[in-house]
C-alpha cells in the first residue's frame, strides 16, 4: 500500500519544460503561486526549422528567465533552466541539476510542443521525423529522467501535453496528429508501470488557445480574401461552447492533476467540446 502525498502543491518541487511562455508559463506561475518551488526550463535553439515559429531560434529560455526574474521580484520561488527536450544529454543535466540544487523532485510538467503544416504527399521524412521527435521524444526522455528522482523523493505526477489533435485527426497536420496521439498511449502505459509507485501519469489534451502555436496555424489556413478575424471567428465556430481556452484553463487542470492521490493513466480535453464523443 502506498501513501498519499500532501495534497496542494504548497512547498513542492515543480518541473515545467517549455515554461518559458504560452502555456508552459502560465503554469509555471499557477504551481509558483501556490507556494511551489518552480523551474521554468526553456530553450532558445531548436534543432530543426519545421516548426510554427519558422526558425531554429526561438527565445524560449529567454522568456524563461524574464519569468523568473518577475515572479522571483514578487517574492516567488522561481528559477530559470535550459533544455532542449529533444536532446538527451542535455534533458539529464536538468534533472541531475535539480537533485543536486533541490534533492527531490514531485511534479514534472512536459508542456512542450511544435507543429507545421504540410499535406502528407508533400511532406519530407525530415519535417515528419523533426515534427513527431519534437513532441514526443522529449516526453520520453523527461519522464524516463524523471522516475528515479520522483521515486526517491516518494512518489509525485508527471503531467504531459497532448492536444485535441491528439484526440481527432486534422488535414495537413498528420505528423503532429501522429506525435500527439502517441503521448496519450505513452502516458497510459508508463501509467501502468509506476502505479504502484505513488507515481502517476497523465495527458492534458488543450483546444484552441490565442498562442503562438495558434496564430501560426491561423496563418496557414486563413482562406482567400478572409481577414484574419474573421479566421478567428471561423475557429471559434468549431467549438462547441464557442469560446477559445485560455492559458489558465489548462494551467488549472494541470494544478488538479499535480494534486489528485487516484488520477493516473487519463488523457482529459480542455478544449471547449471540441474532441467530445
Amino acid at each position: 500500500m502506498t501513501t498519499d502525498r500532501t495534497p496542494g502543491p504548497a512547498g513542492q518541487v515543480v518541473l515545467v519544460i517549455g515554461g518559458g511562455r504560452g502555456i508552459g508559463a502560465a503554469v509555471a506561475e499557477a504551481f509558483a503561486r501556490q507556494g511551489a518551488r518552480v523551474v521554468a526550463a526553456d530553450t532558445d535553439r531548436l534543432p530543426s526549422s519545421f516548426n510554427h515559429y519558422r526558425s531554429t531560434a526561438v527565445t524560449g529560455y529567454t522568456e524563461a528567465r524574464a519569468l523568473a526574474d518577475r515572479l522571483a521580484a514578487a517574492g516567488l520561488a522561481v528559477t530559470a533552466a535550459e533544455v532542449d527536450a529533444t536532446d538527451e544529454e542535455a534533458v539529464d543535466r536538468l534533472y541531475a541539476g535539480i537533485a543536486d540544487g533541490e534533492g527531490r523532485l514531485d511534479t514534472v510538467v512536459n508542456a512542450f510542443g511544435v507543429t507545421h503544416v504540410s499535406p502528407v504527399e508533400t511532406m519530407e521524412l525530415a519535417e515528419f521525423r523533426h515534427v513527431v521527435s519534437g513532441n514526443l521524444d522529449g516526453v520520453f526522455l523527461s519522464s524516463r529522467a524523471a522516475l528515479p528522482l520522483l521515486r526517491s523523493s516518494g512518489g509525485g505526477s508527471i503531467i504531459n501535453f497532448s492536444s485535441v489533435s491528439g484526440r481527432s485527426g486534422f488535414s495537413k497536420v498528420a505528423h503532429y496528429c501522429a506525435a500527439k496521439f502517441g503521448v496519450i498511449g505513452f502516458t497510459a502505459a508508463l501509467a501502468q508501470e509506476v502505479a504502484k509507485e505513488n507515481i502517476r501519469v497523465n495527458a492534458v489534451c488543450p483546444g484552441i488557445v490565442r498562442s503562438n502555436m495558434w496564430r501560426y496555424l491561423l496563418s496557414e489556413f486563413v482562406r482567400p480574401g478572409e481577414s484574419e478575424d474573421e479566421c478567428w471567428e471561423r475557429m471559434r465556430s468549431m467549438v462547441p461552447q464557442r469560446e477559445f481556452q485560455t492559458p489558465e484553463d489548462i494551467a488549472g487542470l494541470v494544478l488538479y492533476l499535480a494534486s489528485a492521490p487516484r488520477v493516473t493513466g487519463q488523457a482529459i480535453s480542455v478544449d471547449g467540446g471540441m474532441a467530445a464523443p
